[in-house]
């Protein structure tokens, strides 16, 4: 039985919103309806039109309710998602917070990221160097490394631009 349920459960928050849109449109018809009828001056028993009424505010409250568990369980699967592409992205996290508030592991994570970003900044200076130097004949400028540990190409200077 607890199988069941919890299929059960489980379809009902997959399909929350699609399940409770007929509700509210039934729910709001039969209250607009008991409207209506009461401005063109159309009588009825005033036991059917409680009941009535209540039957369409019921429907209404039991769409809201479908309603708001399909938009919670899409939330959670979006936030889900989300939580596991930054746990994906971990690595670049701590950048974020400059070393100040991380743990023994975090600052070696960081110090390997950074490592690991000072290698392929290198690399990739040098590769915008040498595309310049096949695209223009010469040697157009060098490379440095700033103060922030990234790698640049210092033009000019010592060669012609």
């Amino acid at each position: 039985m607890s199988k069941f349920l919890n299929k059960l459960w489980h379809r009902i928050k997959i399909g929350g919103e699609h399940i409770g849109v007929p509700f509210l449109i039934i729910g709001f018809s039969v209250v607009i309806l008991l409207g209506i009828l009461g401005l063109v001056g159309v009588s009825i028993e005033i036991t059917l039109r409680s009941t009535l009424l209540a039957l369409g505010l019921a429907l209404i409250s039991v769409g809201l309710g479908f309603t708001s568990v399909g938009i919670s369980a899409q939330s959670d699967k979006r936030q889900t998602e989300l939580l596991e592409r930054l746990d994906k992205n971990m690595a670049e996290l701590p950048l974020l917070f400059k070393d100040d508030i991380l743990t023994p592991s975090g600052h070696k994570v960081v110090k390997t990221v950074k490592e690991l970003r000072k290698e392929q900044s290198k690399e990739a200076a040098q590769k915008r160097l040498d595309e310049d130097t096949r695209r223009v004949g010469h040697v157009r400028g060098e490379l440095f490394q700033n103060e922030d540990g990234n790698w640049a190409i210092h033009w000019g200077g010592k060669y012609p631009l």
